[in-house]
């Protein structure tokens, strides 16, 4: 398998990734988070391309979450198959419904209102 490194997937991910490593951890962090990311992204994607056959028609997509999470899901409906597909959408289901019982004033706020989720958030 042949790696390409897409500069759109790797540079809007760890761009952003970037930004908040600074944020956080200072210039360091800055310089770490993104070259590991960036081995995750490439690597993940060679992976994924290689186990699914998709390096033969061009390759894969390198997004950080399609190299990390995809292939875990992958691997998991290849060798488990209906039950896999059932078990993944079961955890994408879960999600929101977690996400929802933690915050379920804020939930659907976010997105439609963002300044007044904020101040929600900072009279809590």
């Amino acid at each position: 398998t042949l790696i390409i490194a897409g500069f759109v997937p790797l540079f809007f991910d760890n761009a952003v990734i970037g930004v908040y490593a600074n944020n956080r951890g200072g210039y360091k962090a800055a310089f770490l988070m993104p070259f590991i990311s960036g081995l995750i992204q490439v690597f993940g994607s060679a992976f994924i391309a290689t186990y699914t056959g998709l390096a033969q028609y061009g390759g894969y997509l390198g997004m950080f979450d399609w190299a990390t999470v995809w292939p875990a899901f992958t691997v998991l409906i290849n060798n488990i198959q209906y039950v896999g597909v059932a078990v993944v959408a079961i955890f994408l289901i879960v999600i929101p419904q977690i996400q929802y019982k933690k915050n379920k004033k804020g939930y659907f706020m976010i997105t439609e209102d963002y300044e007044k989720y904020k101040e929600t958030i900072e009279n809590k």
